[in-house]
């Protein structure tokens, strides 16, 4: 059986590489560590009303393989009335592979890929995010840019109506910290931006410096994300937006599942 080669250790690539190998098939996952890799800065929240009616099969289609590789965890927040919201969520760390080839890919081929000055060869899966038009120059993808932000010690979690689709949140995302974000992301990031979400943390009482600032950038296409099978034996996702732990699993179910005979 070939084995699966996985372009980016992200959300996307991560879960089918995880997948892949829950089902007895070898996955070697490849990743430079380019600096924009939003993943890491995700929160990892979901909850079916946030897909929606056009993500709804994929909301749906995720829950039993995120429950079956890492576990759902549940979270409450305290919303700005006061009413308190159920969410579930995988905190990326658990998702994220964690010790990938660290070799920049350089060409992907119809069932192979170079990367480190090797030669690979296997069933490809180009996830890597904003990176994709690299491997496919027509793709029209690009990056949004936002940080979020880790600070010292488990507070419970709020959440703040911003706009339509868009929130202030904080809650215990991993152990002994919060997780702050206020899901900015521009195609044209400024220090300003930054300020305003350090602002929106504060006035959730997080006033004190963070321990940590995530930044990245985002993969969006216009008309949604894409999963495109690019040869007989290379395929290619992106475009998570915001709802990435959700795409991720249930296009990881689409490649295993459905494309790797």
């Amino acid at each position: 059986m070939p084995t699966l080669l996985v372009v980016g250790a992200g959300l996307f690539g991560s879960q089918a590489a995880a997948y892949a190998r829950s089902k007895g098939t070898e996955a070697l996952v490849f990743d430079a560590a380019l600096s924009g890799a939003a993943s890491h800065a995700a929160a990892g929240l979901f909850k079916e009303d946030w897909a929606g009616r056009k993500l709804r099969e994929h909301y749906h289609q995720a829950l039993p393989l995120l429950e079956r590789l890492y576990g759902i965890g549940h979270v409450y927040m305290t919303n700005d009335d006061g009413r308190r919201e159920a969410f579930l969520f995988v905190p990326p760390a658990l998702i994220m592979e964690p010790n990938p080839v660290r070799d920049l890919v350089t060409a992907v081929g119809d069932g192979w890929l170079a990367a480190g000055g090797r030669r690979y060869e296997g069933w490809v899966y180009v996830a890597a995010g904003i990176w994709c038009k690299r491997f496919l120059p027509d793709l029209d993808v690009y990056g949004k840019a936002g940080c979020s932000f880790i600070y010292e010690g488990e507070r419970e979690g709020r959440i703040s109506q911003l706009a339509r689709g868009r929130q202030a949140i904080a809650f215990a995302r991993d152990r002994g910290t919060t997780y702050f974000s206020d899901g900015t992301a521009e195609r044209e990031y400024t220090e300003t931006h930054e300020q305003e979400t350090l602002r929106r943390a504060a006035a959730m009482g997080l006033t004190d410096e963070p321990r940590r600032r995530c930044w990245g950038c985002r993969p969006y296409a216009p008309g949604g994300p894409v999963f495109a099978r690019l040869a007989s034996r290379t395929w290619l996702a992106t475009g998570g937006r915001k709802v990435g732990t959700i795409l991720g699993a249930s296009y990881a179910r689409r490649l295993v599942e459905g494309e790797l005979r």
